[in-house]
């Protein structure tokens, strides 16, 4: 329900929000604009909201509403240093890194790339402390349950890239983090454009070098791809709810089975009809199918584990 009894009270709110921001005061336009995001959760309302917070010094408020609409702000080079500066007031590095690397950030990357690295040093500098703590946690991420690993993970975003990266080659043979974690690290040394290689302990308890200038996205794999249109075109098609519900889990197997995806999923139809309990529309060899249903099992036990840690 809105806000607002009539389209023209909106636009009345909006003018004088604009006229508060053009004003410089920060703290009126920001309420006036919380109101009407609120509303309706426009680009041009979340931006206008970000902006005033952040000149209001609320810089936690600003980082979490930006963070929604990360994409509207790589439409111009002004927006784009909107978006840094609130990642940066928080010491957002990991993020800030990321942001500087999609591929719409070409132009203003090298500028971006050098101010997070000054703001890196001066908080190694003035946060030396509380930098130790969170490195600290972050490199036991295994030795703490579910539900805090992955809180220890969005805090270690804060850390200087050195330091978060020595925690991830630390983490990625921890045999103890959760398979969904290890891969979301390993995932985001891609995002990161961090080209080196490293070592992954994986679900087969086996330990593998990875190359991570090579490393390609989750859905980029020709498993994801089958099982997509699988869903989408075919299942989609006879059962839309199920297909909606194997959309989860299938999402989360591929992820833990990230960076070898397709060395698993070798029939990505014959693997989502048998998770639905459907007949098979090919033919599978019975080792196939053994080899098939025996990481089900183990996918099936480590997503057991995912969800009693979420429902508790």
């Amino acid at each position: 329900m809105s806000d607002f009894s009539s389209p023209a009270a909106r636009d009345n709110a909006f003018k004088r929000a604009v006229a508060a921001f053009d004003d410089r005061r920060w703290s009126t336009a920001s309420a006036l604009f919380e109101t009407l995001y609120h509303d309706q959760q426009t680009p041009e309302l979340n931006r206008y909201l970000v902006a005033s917070l952040y000149h209001d010094q609320k810089y936690l408020l600003a980082e979490q509403y930006a963070a929604e609409q990360d994409p509207v702000y790589l439409d111009s080079a002004q927006h784009f240093q909107l978006r840094l500066d609130v990642a940066l007031k928080n010491q957002q590095f990991i993020f800030a890194r990321e942001f500087c690397q999609v591929a719409q950030a070409d132009s203003w990357r090298a500028g971006g790339l050098t101010q997070v690295e000054a703001a890196e040093a001066a908080a190694t500098t003035e946060l030396a402390a509380t930098q130790r703590v969170i490195a600290k946690q972050f490199y036991h991420l295994g030795d703490v349950p579910f539900n805090e690993q992955r809180q220890r993970l969005e805090r270690a975003r804060q850390l200087p890239l050195a330091l978060y990266l020595q925690g991830v080659q630390y983490l990625l043979v921890d045999p103890f983090l959760h398979p969904l974690l290890r891969a979301d690290l390993l995932e985001g040394l891609m995002r990161l454009h961090v080209t080196q290689t490293v070592k992954l302990h994986w679900l087969d308890d086996q330990v593998y070098p990875v190359d991570t200038g090579e490393l390609q996205p989750v859905n980029a794999s020709k498993a994801a791809g089958a099982i997509q249109a699988y869903l989408q075109n075919d299942l989609g098609q006879m059962d839309p709810m199920l297909a909606a519900n194997l959309q989860q889990t299938v999402t989360l197997q591929l992820m833990m089975l990230y960076p070898f995806i397709d060395r698993v999923i070798t029939s990505p139809v014959a693997w989502v009809q048998t998770i639905a309990g459907l007949p098979l529309t090919t033919t599978l060899s019975d080792q196939d199918t053994k080899t098939m249903q025996s990481w089900q099992t183990t996918l099936n036990r480590y997503m057991a584990e995912l969800f009693g840690a979420i429902d508790h």
